[in-house]
C-alpha cells in the first residue's frame, strides 16, 4: 500500500512540476501566430528526424548487447531494440521507469537477469554522461562566448544548499568504496538478496570485460552523432532558424541533453525554456526559439510513442509465441 502511494506520488510531483514549467514557458505566447508557423513549417525535415532516430535506437541496443555478453547473454539486436523502445515509452509516464521497464521485458522475452541487465543500464547511463561532458568541451572550443553566456544565464538563480556540496563527493567515495568491496569479497555473497547485488554490481563491472571494445565505442559515436542530426536538421524546416550553423547544431544537442538529464516529466517545460533560451545567443527571438524546441521535443516524443507502440505489439506477439512452445513442450 505504502509502495502504492509512493509511486502514486512522484507521477503526481513530476507532472505537477512538468505543468508548471510548461506554464511558465507558454504564458506569454501568442497563440495566433504559433499556429500560423505551423502551417509554414516544412515537415518533411521533421519526418527525416524522426526516421533517423531508429538509428540512434539501434545503436544503443547493439551498445547494450555489447555490455550483456560478458554476462553471458549473447541476444540479437533486434530482441534488446525492443526492450530500449519499450523503455523509453514507459520513460514517458513516470522518469527512469524506461530504465526498469526494459530490463523487465528483456526479462520475460529472454530469461535475462533484471539486476544483471539494470547494472548495465547504469553503466550505459555513467557513459552517457561522460559523452555529454566531452561534447561540453567541444563545444568550448567551437562556440566558448556562447556556451559560457548560456550555462552562466541558465544556473544564474540555482542556489544550492551547502549541504550538497559536501554530499556529493561523500556519496561518490561511498559508492567506489562500495565497489571496491564487492570485488574483493563477491564470492562470500550467498541467499537471494546477495544474488540480486552480485547480479547488479557484475552488470556495472560488464565494461571491463566487454569483448568489443571497438563496437562499444563506434555504438555509442554513432547514437550522439544521431543525436546532433536528429536535433540540427529540424532548424531547415523553419525560416527564420534555417541559417544557423553547425556550431548552432552542437549547442541545440548539448542543451536538449542537459535539459532531458533533469528530474523532470520527460523534459516537458525545461527542454522547451532551455532550448529557447539558448537560441536568444542567436538573435532568434523567444516566441520562434519556443515554437522550435516545441517542434524538436514533439517530434521526439512522436517517434517514441510509434516505435514504441509498434515494440510493445512485437514483443507480446514473440511471448505468445514461446508460451505456445511450452506449452508444446
Amino acid at each position: 500500500m505504502k509502495k502504492n502511494i509512493s509511486s502514486f506520488l512522484k507521477i503526481v510531483v513530476s507532472v505537477g512540476v512538468a505543468i508548471s514549467l510548461l506554464f511558465l514557458v507558454f504564458r506569454n505566447i501568442e497563440w495566433d501566430d504559433f499556429w500560423q508557423r505551423a502551417k509554414e513549417v516544412n515537415y518533411l525535415w521533421v519526418m527525416a528526424s524522426i526516421a533517423l532516430s531508429i538509428v540512434s535506437y539501434v545503436a544503443r541496443a547493439y551498445r547494450w548487447n555489447v555490455l550483456l555478453k560478458p554476462l553471458g547473454y549473447d541476444l540479437k539486436t533486434s530482441r534488446t531494440t525492443l526492450a530500449v523502445l519499450i523503455g523509453y515509452l514507459a520513460n514517458l509516464a513516470l522518469p527512469r521507469l524506461g530504465e526498469i521497464t526494459r530490463c523487465g521485458v528483456l526479462n520475460r522475452n529472454d530469461k535475462v537477469s533484471v539486476p544483471a541487465a539494470l547494472g548495465t543500464v547504469v553503466v550505459e547511463r555513467l557513459v552517457d554522461v561522460f559523452s555529454l561532458f566531452i561534447l561540453i568541451m567541444i563545444s568550448l572550443a567551437v562556440e566558448y562566448d556562447r556556451l559560457t553566456q548560456f550555462l552562466i544565464e541558465a544556473f544564474a538563480y540555482l542556489e544550492l544548499p551547502k549541504w550538497t556540496l559536501i554530499m556529493i563527493p561523500i556519496l561518490g567515495i561511498l559508492a567506489l568504496t562500495a565497489l571496491a568491496v564487492f570485488v574483493k569479497y563477491q564470492s562470500r555473497l550467498e541467499g537471494k538478496l546477495s544474488k540480486i547485488i552480485k547480479g547488479f554490481m557484475n552488470g556495472i563491472l560488464s565494461l571491463k570485460d566487454i569483448r568489443n571494445p571497438m563496437g562499444f565505442l563506434v555504438s555509442t559515436v554513432i547514437i550522439w552523432v544521431v543525436y546532433y542530426f536528429m536535433a540540427y536538421i529540424i532548424v531547415f524546416s523553419l525560416p527564420e532558424t534555417a541559417h544557423l550553423g553547425l556550431g548552432a547544431g552542437l549547442m541545440l544537442l548539448i542543451t536538449g541533453g542537459i535539459a532531458l538529464s533533469l528530474p523532470v516529466q520527460s523534459g516537458f517545460g525545461t527542454y522547451h525554456g532551455m532550448i529557447a533560451g539558448m537560441l536568444l545567443l542567436y538573435s532568434i527571438e523567444e516566441n520562434t526559439g519556443i515554437f522550435l524546441a516545441t517542434l524538436m521535443h514533439s517530434s521526439q516524443l512522436v517517434a517514441i510513442a510509434l516505435f514504441g507502440t509498434i515494440a510493445i505489439i512485437i514483443s507480446f506477439l514473440i511471448r505468445r509465441k514461446n508460451g505456445r512452445q511450452n506449452g508444446r513442450k
